[in-house]
């Protein structure tokens, strides 16, 4: 059950990430870089939510920009 846990801190710690790099790129003229760091973002989130059932309706991660 610990090794759940990891993978879900883990796979937020990834969405988190990806965010802030995403946001940092996103001044700059590598929009499709961002668009897929958004991507990954938001299957981490869905990954970690449809793994942790107590969390499942907690918090929908935000929509990637375009």
């Amino acid at each position: 059950m610990d090794e759940a846990a990891n993978d879900l801190r883990a796979l937020r710690y990834v969405a988190d990430i990806t965010r802030k790099l995403a946001k940092m790129l996103s001044r700059t003229r590598y929009h499709m870089l961002v668009y897929f760091l958004e991507m990954t973002a938001v299957e981490a989130d869905n990954l970690a939510n449809a793994q942790d059932p107590k969390r499942k309706g907690a918090k929908a991660p935000p929509e990637p920009r375009n």
